[in-house]
């Protein structure tokens, strides 16, 4: 059991030996994941080469023979017998095997790849699939104090991130949320954070701080990181830390003595899903519920002769109006124009068509679709339009509404048009299904590690797809992603290397593997979420980290 511990000053000294070496550049590690892909890469290196080193006796080495030579020599001997007792270690620990023949499913499938030049590049980023398992599960584990140390490290990296976040939050105007995630993509961003929060709550749990000051601290480290993944607009940290929350309440539902009591959490527990999908019913039916419209008492010309057209048909509905109404397409291209270098009739910087991103935002100004409405817009307002953004809401801080409502405007779109531009929800579904497309014609052994980008592209082109081109992305899940490279043969190891390993060493009782694999998996249901160099250093480093870089004690059930 891992029981509660007070961090003292001393526990936090500097040691020089090899082993201490190797730990601080674990910790390095673990704060370049939030911050830094550059240092992820010379930590990796660094760690390495003291993994190389840790065990091989560097004075003993040296002081054999006379020459310079033979003493280089005989350390690099110590170095080689130690580096081979090490892949002894590794031969003799299943677990660890199957964790790294997860790298070696992408380099057999590089055999009957065609473009080689990818399949090297997608080798290289997920080359910590294989060195971080081998290195951590063949050196030194670590005390309960040092991954208590590592992972208050991790936490404080997370919370640099978000400050630096907000400083560009409160110093620029930024229309895209993503856009506070400055060091990796704010999706792997989200899901750094949703651990560091879990992570600090169970710091506060078993109070491993001394102090009530520093207790404090902690609570209000959990508050903000909550609030900054509202920020972010981060729809994926936000459901997984949503569902542990969850899970821990109904672990913790079981173990409440009153019966009555326990019935009630667990009802309560079992209707939420309920209530929440109701809750989108519900926003979707608003969202579409049009007022009516006595269309004879519409306006027929704008102020300057120009006839409307009222379009109920072409643009939709948004927010219970009909968004086609008081159009005067001549007006506003000519307008348009003069107020702005990109055309009216070409594409803003998001690759949408520039009218329609147009159309919306006067609609959500409740302003006309005319000369009047395009100069009624403020010079920052021309700006926001041309980089993509479509209603005047978007541009609103700490509004968590406008993404249910982009949600919602997306969903109702791909339903009646089959149009997936919209939403990024949608345009995941049609990842989805284009991933189908392709597995049912290489359902047994895939495309290849390199062939990903091709059998897409060529996916979309056959299936008639609506995506726009700037839009047209990979499988955005994981498990499809692997089944597309690699067949249902693939697939199927995937899922033994996830499962097989925390299942033989016991890992699923403990509390941060629990955590780490819900947010893991979770995201691979959404994200292709080891296709990136920040992805698959976070999984396979915590993952080797929680699983064997830590001594047995620590790692039994709570």
């Amino acid at each position: 059991m891992v029981t509660s511990s007070i961090i003292r000053p001393k526990e936090w000294g500097i040691k020089t030996d090899v082993s201490s070496w190797m730990f601080y550049a674990m910790i390095l590690i673990a704060m370049s994941i939030p911050l830094s892909e550059f240092g992820m890469s010379i930590s990796q290196f660094l760690l390495l080469g003291l993994w190389i080193h840790e065990g091989a006796d560097f004075k003993k080495g040296l002081s054999k023979g006379g020459k310079p030579v033979n003493r280089i020599k005989n350390y690099f001997i110590t170095v080689g017998l130690n580096v081979g007792g090490k892949f002894r270690m590794l031969f003799n620990n299943p677990a660890a095997l199957v964790v790294i023949s997860l790298y070696f499913i992408h380099v057999a499938g590089v055999l009957y790849t065609t473009d080689l030049n990818y399949a090297l590049k997608d080798l290289r980023i997920k080359l910590p699939l294989l060195s971080l398992p081998v290195i951590i599960s063949t050196s030194a584990a670590l005390s309960k104090e040092r991954l208590t140390r590592l992972l208050t490290f991790f936490s404080l990296a997370v919370f640099a991130g978000t400050v630096s976040g907000t400083y560009i939050l409160l110093t620029r105007h930024v229309s895209d949320p993503r856009e506070i995630s400055i060091f990796i993509s704010h999706i792997r961003f989200g899901l750094t954070i949703c651990f560091s929060i879990f992570i600090l709550f169970y710091f506060l749990y078993k109070k491993v701080f001394s102090g009530t000051t520093a207790n404090i601290v902690v609570g209000i480290g959990i508050i903000w990181l909550f609030f900054f993944l509202f920020l972010l607009e981060s729809v994926t940290g936000l459901v997984i830390a949503g569902l542990l929350i969850y899970i821990f309440i109904l672990l913790g539902a079981f173990r409440i003595k009153p019966l009555y009591f326990k019935v009630i959490v667990v009802l309560v527990l079992a209707i939420s899903p309920v209530f929440t999908l109701n809750l989108f019913r519900h926003e979707v039916r608003q969202f579409n519920n049009v007022e009516k419209v006595d269309f004879s008492s519409l306006e027929k010309y704008t102020s300057h002769g120009t006839p409307y057209i009222h379009d109920t048909c072409s643009y939709g509905v948004e927010k219970g109006k009909y968004i086609g109404l008081y159009m005067a397409p001549a007006e506003l291209r000519q307008e348009w124009n003069k107020r702005s270098n990109l055309s009216y009739d070409g594409l803003d910087n998001k690759g949408q068509e520039l009218c329609h991103t147009l159309v919306r935002y006067l609609n959500s100004k409740n302003l006309r679709k005319d000369a009047d409405g395009v100069w009624s817009l403020k010079e920052e307002e021309i700006r926001q339009i041309e980089n993509g953004v479509a209603n005047a809401a978007y541009l609103e801080r700490f509004s968590f509404r406008s993404r249910i409502d982009q949600m919602v405007m997306g969903y109702t779109n791909y339903v009646k048009h089959g149009d997936p531009n919209a939403s990024s929800v949608m345009q995941r579904v049609e990842y989805w299904k284009t991933s189908a497309y392709i597995i049912k014609h290489h359902w047994l052994t895939g495309v290849g590690t390199g062939d990903l980008n091709l059998a897409f592209s060529n996916a979309y082109k056959e299936m008639g797809s609506k995506l726009e081109d700037a839009f047209r992305y990979r499988s955005h899940n994981q498990f499809l992603a692997i089944f597309v490279a690699f067949g249902v043969f693939g697939l199927l190891w995937f899922l033994f290397t996830l499962f097989y390993p925390p299942f033989i060493t016991g890992k699923y009782n403990d509390y941060y593997y629990l955590v780490f694999f819900v947010i893991i998996f979770m995201s691979m249901l959404t994200e292709d979420t080891l296709e990136t160099q920040a992805g698959a250093t976070f999984f396979a480093f915590f993952n080797a980290l929680l699983l064997f870089g830590r001594k047995r004690d620590m790692a039994k059930a709570e």
